[in-house]
Order: structure tokens, then C-alpha cells, then sequence
């Protein structure tokens, strides 16, 4: 009886060490099996190069660049025309045929890439090169967008994308989830200004030398380096407003729960210049 007893829990001891163990080298199965597939999708993905140019007819007076589906670059050029280089990757299994598209809509230049529909997967990341004096917008959506050293007005949209830019012209920048670093590279500039977001936190920089108005709020913190009168917000947050000279360049900074920091911008000479050999 004894020795029946000793079996039973000798038994049940090997089985109490078996049933981890069988997990344990389960879970080391299932690893290696991820593994091999995240491995096998990386040398099955199909990378491609585009280079095209788009010539800026008469009257096209802007350009517009709508890519949900990468980052975008935009650097100025003295040359008439869009450029633009592309890294296009084609993800498994569907492979998807992710293209860029032209066509003009009003006085503007639309760049616009496309996926078939349902598929997904596909990655267009680009460079694109614009005439700094020249208008323009971009539309994205998760990716980074980044556009510096801008003469002419610049709206830049995201949902969660990061966005960077900076522009001797009027700042039109909006996002739900990113972060935004923006700069207004003079002292004076035409129209108004607009940075907001939804929670994603801005930073801004400014110069206090020229003609400048600001007014910020936030339902988060509100911070800048210099002696801008900041105060309690109806409803919570903080609200903050200045004029310098003027006040006719007028600077809007809106987040409904993000982060805002102003800091002081100082104009080099440089930044006057021709952007033509931005990168």
C-alpha cells in the first residue's frame, strides 16, 4: 500500500513538472515560430525606388501632398518643377501596389498616394522637393512630416504623425495625437498663424522683436523661457497672451489637454537666405 502511495505521488509530482515544461517549451515554439515569420516577411518584402518630377505649369500658384501611408521630407530647390524620391515597400501577402498620382485641382498641383482598396500593408515613404517660395500643404496620418526652411504659407494635418516645420510665411499646423516643433523663422509675417492639437504636445518658437501677437491655451501645462504672462484658464489649464510692436503677425497656439511651450527664437541672418541647398 505503500508503495502504491509513493507511485501515485511520484507520479503526480513528474506530471506537476511535465505540464510546465510542456508549456515552457510551447511558449519557446511559439516564439521561434514568430520569429521565423516576422523573419520570412522581412525577405519576402519587395523594395522599390521611384524618382519622378512634375513639371509646375503656369498658374499653378501651390502644391499639395496627401500621403497616408509614410513619412514625407520636404526640402526647397531652385528648380520649376516637384521632385520627388521614393522608397516603396510591398509587404505580404497581398503585396499591395502602393502609387503616387498628379492632377491639378484648381491652381494647385495634387500629389496624392493611393492603395487599392482593402489592401493594406504598403509603406511610401518620400522626399519631395519644392520651390521654398512656393505654397504648400501636406496631409498624413500616423507618419512623420517634416518641412523646414519654408519662404511661402505651409499647413501641414496628421492624426498621431509627428510634425516639424518652420517658415518665414504663415504656419497653419494641426494634429490629434503628435507632437508638433514649429518656428516662425521672422519677425514679421502676413496673415495668422495657427498651431493646435488635440493632446500632442507643441513647442514653438517664436522672435519678440517684430510685430508679433500671441495667445495661448491648453487644458495641460503651458511653460515658456521668457516673461510671458501666463494665468488660469476658465474650466482649467492655462491661457497666455502678448503683443510686441504692432502685434499685425499674429501667432494662435490651441491644445485641448497637451503640453504648449513657447521659447524665444533668435533671427540669424541665414535664415534669410535661399533654401536651395536644404537636404
Amino acid at each position: 500500500m505503500a508503495d502504491l502511495i509513493s507511485m501515485n505521488v511520484t507520479r503526480t509530482c513528474l506530471m506537476g513538472i511535465a505540464v510546465p515544461l510542456i508549456a515552457l517549451l510551447g511558449a519557446c515554439a511559439g516564439s521561434a515560430v514568430k520569429h521565423d515569420s516576422a523573419k520570412s516577411m522581412a525577405e519576402q518584402t519587395r523594395l522599390e525606388r521611384q524618382d519622378v518630377e512634375f513639371a509646375l505649369d503656369k498658374g499653378v500658384s501651390s502644391v499639395i501632398v496627401d500621403n497616408p501611408y509614410g513619412d514625407v521630407h520636404v526640402s526647397g530647390h531652385a528648380q520649376d518643377e516637384v521632385g520627388v524620391h521614393a522608397v516603396i515597400q510591398r509587404l505580404p501577402p497581398e503585396f499591395a501596389k502602393i502609387e503616387l498620382v498628379s492632377f491639378r485641382e484648381g491652381r494647385a498641383l495634387h500629389l496624392k498616394v493611393k492603395s487599392p482598396p482593402g489592401k493594406s500593408g504598403s509603406r511610401y515613404d518620400m522626399a519631395v522637393y519644392v520651390p521654398a517660395e512656393m505654397a504648400l500643404v501636406v496631409h498624413g496620418t500616423s507618419h512623420r512630416i517634416v518641412a523646414r526652411k519654408r519662404v511661402a504659407p505651409l499647413t501641414i494635418t496628421t492624426t498621431s504623425g509627428p510634425i516639424e516645420a518652420t517658415s518665414q510665411g504663415r504656419l497653419d499646423l494641426s494634429t490629434d495625437s503628435g507632437a508638433i516643433r514649429a518656428s516662425q523663422l521672422v519677425e514679421r509675417w502676413s496673415g495668422s498663424s495657427r498651431i493646435q492639437s488635440k493632446s500632442g504636445r507643441i513647442i514653438v518658437l517664436v522672435p519678440l522683436s517684430g510685430d508679433v501677437s500671441i495667445r495661448a491655451q491648453t487644458g495641460g501645462k503651458l511653460s515658456t523661457d521668457f516673461g510671458l504672462s501666463i494665468h488660469p484658464r476658465d474650466g482649467g489649464g492655462s491661457v497666455a497672451a502678448a503683443r510686441y510692436g504692432s502685434g499685425a503677425s499674429e501667432l494662435r497656439i490651441d491644445s485641448v489637454s497637451g503640453e504648449v511651450i513657447i521659447d524665444q527664437s533668435v533671427i540669424l541672418m541665414e535664415d534669410d537666405k535661399s533654401v536651395d541647398d536644404d537636404d
